[in-house]
């Protein structure tokens, strides 16, 4: 709210001389709008003085303009990893609004967060799970609200790092998935925790949405407020267990054909494979060039 109100601290600001003038502005500002709610017991002077102590400590780190450090790397040949925050579908423009985040999570946040011109993107690597997963509310049109769902949520430890609270679990959604490929420009697809599914004698793949009478693989406006049905392609499933396997032709037979349905389905080649969380559980495609 800072940010888009054109008074936000940025961290530039504090090798600058009114860095404790704009503090103060800002400060008053909260207090003014805090004032409008009921009291809590909050000791704003404490919790000031450990935040300045923690301003010490980022004044004791190199501090760099980003947008010339990285354009300078990329000039030198250096290659740059930018990691996306959050999902796709939570970005503020693009995503299942209102319940989002508040900043470009896809590819063009890499321009608009770290100042990186488009030009200079290269491979655009998408991450998916085999299966859907959310957290908290939100449009959810593969949600699987029954034992099949309890199953992945418990296989795939589906809970959060911090809260632990339970993510909502359901088939993997093609419309949704092609559609954040769409909007990225992946160039080429991870698909992770395959594992999960090893315990299923049939899974499932969301390949359509039925709204009305109308069948479509396009996300509607408004996917919060749609009445979906999910129109569903089954696979055999391979129940073995697949945390041996160290090369892509390892795979089930049944998993290798749900994968190369994905391929075909989704455009876009699938260059990596999770089978587990550890480094040599992840899958290369040795024939990608």
């Amino acid at each position: 709210m800072d940010k888009t109100g054109r008074n936000g601290l940025r961290v530039g600001d504090l090798d600058q001389p009114g860095f404790q003038k704009k503090y103060q502005a800002l400060k008053e500002k909260h207090l003014s709008l805090g004032s409008i709610y009921p009291e809590v017991d909050f000791d704003l002077e404490k919790e000031e003085e450990r935040w300045f102590a923690c301003l010490e400590r980022l004044r004791s780190l190199q501090l760099v303009d980003g947008e010339y450090f990285l354009h300078r790397a990329l000039l030198q040949g250096k290659r740059v990893l930018a990691e996306g925050a959050q999902g796709s579908m939570l970005d503020i423009d693009f995503g299942t609004y209102p319940y989002v985040t508040s900043s470009n999570t896809i590819t063009a946040g890499v321009c608009t967060g770290l100042g990186v011109s488009p030009d200079k993107i290269g491979e655009v690597i998408g991450i998916t799970k085999a299966y859907c997963t959310r957290v908290g509310s939100g449009p959810f049109p593969t949600e699987l609200l029954d034992e099949t769902g309890e199953l992945l949520r418990r296989e795939g430890s589906e809970f959060g790092a911090t809260t632990g609270r339970p993510r909502r679990c359901g088939w993997i959604d093609l419309p949704q998935l092609k559609y954040a490929i769409m909007i990225n420009g992946v160039t080429q697809l991870a698909v992770t925790k395959l594992d999960v599914l090893n315990i299923f004698s049939e899974i499932k793949a969301g390949v359509a949405y039925r709204i009305g009478q109308t069948e479509t693989t396009d996300l509607p406006f408004d996917l919060c407020g749609a009445d979906i049905d999910p129109v569903y392609r089954p696979f055999e499933g391979w129940q073995q267990d697949t945390s041996s396997c160290r090369h892509f032709d390892d795979a089930p037979e049944p998993a290798r054909k749900f994968l190369a349905f994905l391929e075909r389905e989704l455009d876009v080649p699938i260059t990596m494979v999770s089978i587990g969380p550890e480094r040599d559980q992840l899958l290369v495609r040795s024939d990608f060039k």
